[in-house]
């Protein structure tokens, strides 16, 4: 995900799989974007949208992502075979078209209550931090069995044999 602020769109939201440009009226919201092999600008879904309206929105457009596209396929693709296009896609999303808008805000809502910051939960656990006592903890300490090679001025973990 991406938001820039203007319309010079320096944070390069069109090439995310969502991507949020602020406009004189609102907000952009554009879907879709892929960076990386296959590179594809994302396609313009609504237009000068209040806050609410876009937070809904991209909440709606995640939760169908997530019910509908096949298992590790990218946003691109999805959007790219969505039966109906993009103009499906936007009457179902912010339309509410096919009656889904409560049950997709309610999986968010079940994600976003259920979610756990997984970094907390490793700083909040000492049996789990003492893990990387070599790099927070313990410099003078260091792993054993890390070893460490110079490159560029600079030095990098010695990757060992069949490893890469």
């Amino acid at each position: 995900m991406a938001v820039s602020g203007c319309a010079r769109e320096c944070a390069e939201a069109q090439s995310k799989d969502v991507g949020v440009i602020a406009t004189e009226r609102g907000w952009n919201l554009y879907v879709g974007g892929n960076g990386g092999a296959r590179p594809r600008h994302a396609d313009l879904l609504a237009t000068d949208l209040d806050e609410a309206t876009l937070i809904r929105t991209i909440d709606r457009f995640l939760a169908l992502y997530i019910a509908e596209a096949d298992r590790l396929e990218r946003t691109a693709t999805w959007v790219e075979r969505y039966e109906g296009g993009l103009d499906k896609l936007r009457a179902v999303l912010i339309d509410d078209s096919e009656d889904r808008g409560a049950d997709l805000e309610a999986l968010i809502a079940a994600h976003v209550e259920a979610y756990t910051d997984e970094w907390r939960a490793v700083l909040d656990d000492p049996v789990k931090l003492a893990r990387f006592a070599t790099f927070v903890n313990a410099p003078e300490a260091p792993d054993p069995t890390v070893a460490f090679v110079p490159e560029r001025g600079q030095i990098k973990p010695l990757l060992t044999v069949g490893r890469r």
